[in-house]
C-alpha cells in the first residue's frame, strides 16, 4: 500500500508541476513587441515589459495573462509613466474583446494616442479584466456620418472590469464620455 502511494504521488506531483507552471515572458528581452509577448503566452503566464515607449496595438486575444511593468514586480510608481503603449492613432491601444476574465489584468502602463470608433484608449467588449494603476490620457474616438464615437478613453460593452487605481484624463469622445 505505501509503495502504491508513494509511486502515485511520485508520478502525480511532476505532473501537476508540468500543468501548473506559469511563465514570465520579459519584454523586449524575449520577443521584442508586447504583442508578440501576449501571442507566445498562455493563460496564467506573465507577460513584463520593461521601460519604453512601445507603439503598438495590442489584443490579449482571449489570453487569461497579467501584463504588467516592472510597477508590477517593484510598486515604484515611476515605472508607470516610463512604461508607455503608444496607440499612434491607428486604433484602440488595448483591446479586451474575447471573454478575458478577471485573472486577465492590465497594470502600470500609460495607454495613449489611440484612435477608434469605440475605445481609443482600451476597448472592452463581453471581457471582465482588472485594470489597475495605469494612466489613460489623449487618446480619441472618431465617428462617421452614421455614429458618434463613444469612450475616448475607455469603452465597455457587456462587460464588467475591475478597475483600480488608474487616472483617465485628457481624453476625448464627441458622445458617451471622454
Amino acid at each position: 500500500m505505501k509503495i502504491r502511494n508513494l509511486l502515485k504521488t511520485a508520478i502525480i506531483i511532476p505532473l501537476m508541476t508540468l500543468f501548473s507552471s506559469a511563465a514570465i515572458i520579459n519584454i523586449p528581452a524575449d520577443y521584442s513587441s508586447i504583442q508578440a509577448g501576449i501571442n507566445a503566452s498562455s493563460d496564467s503566464d506573465t507577460v513584463l515589459v520593461s521601460p519604453g515607449t512601445y507603439v503598438e496595438n495590442i489584443n490579449f486575444n482571449g489570453h487569461n495573462i497579467v501584463l504588467g511593468s516592472l510597477f508590477l514586480t517593484t510598486g515604484d510608481t515611476s515605472y508607470i509613466e516610463q512604461t508607455v503603449i503608444d496607440g499612434d492613432s491607428s486604433g484602440s491601444v488595448v483591446t479586451f474583446e474575447n471573454s478575458e476574465d478577471s485573472t486577465a489584468a492590465l497594470t502600470g502602463f500609460t495607454i495613449q494616442k489611440g484612435l477608434a470608433k469605440y475605445g481609443g484608449g482600451i476597448y472592452c467588449s463581453l471581457a471582465n479584466p482588472a485594470i489597475r494603476y495605469n494612466i489613460i490620457t489623449s487618446n480619441w474616438t472618431q465617428s462617421d456620418w452614421l455614429d458618434y464615437g463613444r469612450g475616448g478613453g475607455i469603452y465597455c460593452s457587456g462587460s464588467s472590469p475591475g478597475f483600480e487605481h488608474n487616472i483617465i484624463a485628457n481624453n476625448y469622445a464627441e458622445r458617451g464620455g471622454g
